[in-house]
């Protein structure tokens, strides 16, 4: 079964992908990028070049290249434990 766009995205491994921050609840992430560090259930931990930050999945849109195309994913989307994730059907 071929994904496409974010489909393909709620499965991938988030940690090692650079991100950049289109929207969010809290106005400071808005614009930041950098690349996934850590990421918990709730947490994504991005290492941007001043220091590492820890951003909620919930109330943020992320953009991420994937396959030569810039994807935008809703944290709600990817919201639960990177281990159960792997198993969501899609």
């Amino acid at each position: 079964m071929k994904m496409h766009g974010s489909q393909a995205l709620v499965q991938v491994d988030w940690i090692g992908q650079d991100v950049r921050i289109l929207s969010a609840r809290n106005k400071a992430y808005l614009g930041m990028a950098g690349r996934v560090i850590d990421e918990t259930k709730h947490f994504l931990v991005i290492r941007t070049p001043k220091k590492d930050v820890r951003v909620a999945k919930r109330g943020c849109v992320f953009q991420l290249s994937w396959n030569s195309r810039k994807i935008n994913v809703r944290g709600e989307l990817i919201e639960v434990s990177p281990e159960e994730r792997l198993k969501i059907k899609v």
